[in-house]
């Protein structure tokens, strides 16, 4: 940071950053904060080394939780109100109350955790656990927690502006999807499966695969990538290994066959696999694996797309970005989706569109350099996540999905600039009974629960179904709906 920033501006900018203590960024500030380095650091030192009044005097300047929101600070505010706190119902409200007595009266500060993230269940469940702890622990767990509020504040401060967003109820993101998707040559349930895929992205959270992919999808459909009409499939016999041929449909569509007959072979033979190939897969790939987790099956998936993505030590793109995705049944289940490159491909395209730079380790440029243009990654070419690591688990799912009948990303071409790979799909399902016998399933959801109960742990998955949870409208990037407006009017 430069030192350009005088002591006033400085303490302005990042003064509350620990709730109403300003003294905080002052004194690290007069050590010479600005000068550079990690700020988040520098500013815990200064609370650490602060002694131990003035460390309870900042857990006492928080407000109470579930605090009407007129009387707390910008920031808090936006915090509880962003965990819904300002939606409790009667009996949370009284429930918070007492809980917040409780905990006062025992430890002598208001009951603190940073709430970006959690749902109202997740924060009344860690209320409860931690208002019967040990003074020491709790007073440490507490201080924890206040850095991890400045952290999570300080990150937020030196983002970039949000974009401009509008609310739309999420049946009216279905129909312009769907109006969309008819208007470029998809059938009505060719439509329908994509617009319902595009719309649970959407209000999951995961905006680089909710209606920012319309555009893509019509361009497939009008450059024929996507047969808009196609029926896939069924190619071979009643075996653990489920063969379908999309016939260059889009995998949602597909997925409306294959999948409930591949949950029906997994439960019949114990486990069972789809082979599904000449098929558009241009989605997240949670839908699936969380479908047949629904099911009471565990379920893997994986796919391979265009060469985006260079290898571990080489910098000419011969990898896809290559998802993987598993669920375990639950309630809601354990479900992981990611992808084997550093940032997800639609991540960086969002980025580009938005003019924004991008972390270092995303890319290379054209020419192999490392660079933070996103623009110039996609140019060029992305990198695994962890180095040699994330490139072998890249290496794994391009075979797998490569076995299936490919092609290899390397072989893979976009000649209709659509930017929409055909290729195949690998699915698994499992029963887990037929894996480790009657208890299998109660054991592993046992185990996902102590992690849970974890301080700071949040299992994959776990944000896009607290997400779920609440009702209203999506708030939706104004330039993505006013495109797919366009594309759905006539």
């Amino acid at each position: 940071m430069s030192r350009a920033m005088d002591r006033e501006a400085f303490v302005v900018r990042y003064g509350a950053l620990y709730e109403d203590s300003p003294w905080v960024a002052e004194r690290a500030y007069d050590g010479g904060a600005a000068e550079g380095g990690d700020l988040g650091a520098v500013l815990r030192r200064v609370v650490e080394r602060a002694g131990r009044d003035a460390q309870l005097a900042l857990l006492r300047a928080h407000p109470d939780l579930g605090a009407r929101l007129g009387s707390l600070s910008e920031a808090s505010a936006g915090e509880q109100s962003s965990a819904g706190l300002d939606r409790c119902s009667a009996a949370e409200l009284e429930e918070l109350a007492t809980l917040n007595a409780r905990y006062v009266e025992r430890f002598g500060f208001p009951f603190i955790i940073a709430v970006t993230g959690l749902d109202r269940g997740a924060i009344l469940d860690g209320f409860r656990r931690r208002a019967d702890g040990a003074p020491d622990e709790e007073f440490a767990t507490a201080l924890e927690e206040v850095h991890r509020i400045a952290a999570l504040r300080l990150a937020a401060l030196d983002a970039e502006p949000d974009v401009a967003r509008t609310p739309v109820a999420y049946d009216e993101v279905v129909r312009l999807a769907h109006a969309a998707l008819v208007r470029h040559g998809a059938d009505d349930a060719h439509a329908a499966a994509i617009a319902r895929n595009v719309a649970a992205a959407e209000r999951d959270g995961s905006e680089s695969h909710g209606l920012f992919r319309v555009a893509g999808y019509a361009r497939a459909l009008t450059s024929g990538v996507i047969d808009g009409r196609a029926v896939p499939r069924i190619t071979a016999g009643d075996g653990a290994v489920l063969r379908m041929d999309g016939q260059r449909c889009a995998a949602p569509l597909a997925y409306e066959t294959a999948l409930p007959e591949l949950a029906r072979r997994a439960h019949d033979k114990g486990i069972a696999a789809l082979s599904l190939t000449n098929v558009a897969h241009f989605a997240a790939l949670w839908p699936e694996v969380e479908w047949l987790a629904g099911e009471g099956l565990v379920a893997a998936a994986c796919t391979a797309n265009f060469a985006y993505m260079a290898p571990f030590g080489g910098s000419r793109p011969m990898l896809g970005t290559n998802p993987f995705a598993f669920a375990v049944p639950g309630d809601p289940p354990l479900v992981v989706d990611m992808a084997t490159s550093a940032m997800a491909r639609g991540d960086v395209m969002i980025a580009a569109r938005r003019g924004r730079s991008v972390d270092a380790g995303v890319g290379l440029t054209r020419d192999g350099t490392p660079t933070t243009d996103a623009t110039a990654i996609l140019k060029g070419a992305q990198l695994p996540f962890g180095g040699a690591k994330g490139s072998a688990v890249a290496l794994v799912v391009e075979c797998l999905a490569g076995l299936c009948g490919g092609p290899f990303s390397d072989e893979a071409t976009d000649a209709s600039g659509s930017g929409v790979p055909v290729g195949s799909v690998f699915v698994a399902a499992l029963a887990p009974e037929a894996l480790g016998g009657p208890d299998a399933l109660r054991k592993a959801q046992a185990f996902l629960e102590r992690l849970t109960r974890e301080r700071g742990v949040r299992l994959p998955g776990a944000r896009r179904h607290a997400r779920r949870a609440h009702q209203g409208d999506l708030h939706v990037d104004e330039a993505t709906l006013a495109a797919v407006r366009r594309l759905a009017d006539p």
